[in-house]
């Protein structure tokens, strides 16, 4: 085979292929085929009665950790492949499955070891140097070596489109604009990728051509276009016919692009009112001060907390330009420690998932003021050092304050004040339809079901602003807000009160945050690494005419801002016996 044949084929697909040649034992066979049906309930029983009559055989142990794995049991997956390799040292398949266990686990500098060693035997290995560019992005200080092997790697397989939108990916997550360029070569390679649209789209400085236009209409009007990818089409033409400031077809293509992420999922738009009702009953000014001198001392994270697309990023940007912070980004870590405590106490399954279904959050929900209300003051310090644990493994500096900028847990102000009571909050907040329209028109990664309607939109802004209002009142003095338009208008003023409230001293550094070389890896990560600007502040404006179900929801909310309505009295009079009902 020819070099250049090599590359218009599939390099990781032939390389797998290598490594993993057709099982000669039938009785493996039959259960790799059942795998490959995801039949795991046929395949189990098949490997587990090969190893009782052969404990040792690493084939039928790499098929039983492959079994495990999908069970999510990674632990044990992990004891597998270890065998698996002990047994066979010089079989790189087992040794390549161990490293990527190891990376499931999050584990990434040991991944890094059994990566390693398989290419120093097979170092043009384009499988090895792929994973191992992957393991280490996520490891601090090491990006600059994961663009080397995906800069390496799209110049030895030129004709293979995937390489160049890993590499533009590389470059991007750096902040160097030559990543449009790896983008366009991976296009003009294979046009039919959506996501490589959907990725110049997020760039927000990228303006489509007339063909990239056309050739993205083609594409929808083809048959057998998966709905995620007719979706990311749709995204990538709303900003392509703003730009052109074509308005109706834009908006268009953003409700069909909407529509399609809407579909299957099972969403109820009011389980955050529920929420918040009984955050509102259960964190009461007796409740901290019943728990005074709960939790760990630390002062080091500053939570940035709000609703997506309202300036967190950018506020992470210019606090981790100051010489005291870094910036950690969205850390799921207290996401994950609230959903494993909730899951103890209603024996839901999976607390670890990032994206926990309907079903689960409802019966998280219901078990959340049990839960919460029965910690203890032993309880509240395990938490917060968990929660410091796990944010100690991702930071690179040995700065005072790090930042954790996982919007979400605006909710969890409560727990915060628990389990890590000289934690600062920061509220970056925007203006209700500037926020509302830009969660509209952005096409997040996982599951955000309020985004996808106006209407739902509408209704978990005001149910933010309520909880936030109601955490502000029962924990005077400890949450700062920072309005987004104040922001672009006095960015000097912001940024000095913004660092009174965080008690550090102003250094001229934060206002250049756009020189900081800092991994972004948000929607917003070209934006930050530009100075303020003020175009993007009221984009809603030429879609006003189509925003009547966002601001009938906002109601109040908008008609207010910056202010916060007077929620009534009356209106807030039955929360607790309505929070205890769901509870």
């Amino acid at each position: 085979m020819t070099a250049t044949a090599r590359a218009k084929s599939d390099p990781l697909l032939e390389a797998q292929k290598q490594l993993f040649p057709p099982l000669r034992n039938p009785v493996l066979a039959r259960a790799v085929e059942a795998l490959a049906a995801s039949q795991l309930e046929v395949a189990e029983p098949i490997v587990a009665k090969f190893l009782k009559r052969d404990p040792k055989s690493p084939d039928a142990l790499n098929l039983m950790a492959d079994i495990a794995r999908r069970n999510g049991r990674l632990d044990e997956a992990e004891q597998l492949l270890a065998r698996c390799v002990e047994r066979s040292p010089h079989a790189q398949g087992y040794r390549y499955n161990y490293a990527l266990i190891l990376k499931a686990r999050n584990q990434p500098k040991r991944a890094l070891v059994p990566l390693d060693e398989l290419l120093d035997g097979d170092p043009r290995n384009p499988l090895f140097r792929d994973q191992k560019a992957k393991v280490l992005a996520s490891v601090p200080n090491r990006r600059e070596e994961t663009l080397d092997y995906r800069r390496t790697l799209a110049e030895d397989y030129p004709d293979f489109a995937p390489f160049w939108l890993l590499y533009g990916d590389s470059l991007r997550d750096l902040g160097q604009t030559e990543c449009i360029s790896a983008y366009c070569r991976s296009l003009a390679l294979d046009p039919s990728q959506a996501e490589i649209y959907q990725r110049l789209c997020d760039l927000k400085t990228y303006r489509f051509l007339p063909e990239e236009i056309r050739q993205m209409e083609v594409q929808l009007g083809g048959p057998g276009i998966a709905s995620e990818n007719r979706a990311k089409l749709h995204f990538s033409l709303g900003k392509a016919y703003g730009d052109e400031t074509d308005y109706a077809k834009s908006f268009d293509n953003y409700l069909k692009g909407n529509a399609l992420r809407r579909l299957g999922l099972n969403t109820d738009s009011d389980q955050f009112r529920r929420y918040r009702e009984i955050c509102e009953s259960l964190y009461t000014p007796a409740f901290f001060r019943e728990r005074a001198g709960w939790g760990c001392e630390s002062r080091a994270p500053i939570f940035i907390v709000g609703l997506p697309r309202a300036g967190s990023t950018l506020l992470e940007q210019i606090l981790s330009s100051h010489s005291a912070i870094e910036g950690l980004g969205e850390l799921p870590a207290f996401e994950r420690i609230v959903f494993r405590r909730l899951s103890r106490a209603g024996k839901t399954e999976n607390p670890e998932s990032e994206n926990t279904p309907i079903e689960s959050q409802e019966a998280l929900l219901g078990v959340y003021r049990q839960a919460f209300q029965a910690l203890t003051a032993g309880d509240a310090r395990a938490m917060g050092e968990d929660y410091l644990a796990r944010a100690a493994s991702r930071r690179k500096t040995e700065t005072a304050f790090f930042t954790d900028k996982a919007g979400a847990n605006f909710g969890h102000c409560g727990l915060i004040r628990l389990m890590l009571p000289n934690a600062k909050i920061i509220d970056a907040r925007r203006h209700p339809l500037s926020c509302g329209w830009s969660c509209f028109t952005n096409l997040f990664p996982g599951i955000m079901p309020f985004s996808y309607r106006l209407d739902d939109i509408g209704q978990h802004y005001v149910n933010y602003v309520r909880i936030m209002a109601h955490f502000e009142q029962v924990l005077p003095g400890r949450i700062h807000r920072v309005l987004y338009e104040q922001v672009i208008a006095d960015p000097e003023g912001e940024v000095r009160r913004l660092l009174d409230f965080l008690e550090l001293p102003f250094e001229e550094q934060c206002l250049r945050f756009h020189e900081n070389k800092r991994t972004v890896r948000t929607l917003s990560s070209e934006q930050v690494r530009k100075p303020l600007y003020r175009k993007d502040v009221e984009q809603w404006v030429p879609y006003e005419q189509w925003l009547g179900p966002l601001k009938a929801e906002l109601g109040p909310v908008l008609e207010c801002y910056p202010e916060v309505p007077d929620f009534s009295p009356r209106d807030a009079a039955d929360l607790p016996s309505r929070a205890m009902a769901q509870a």
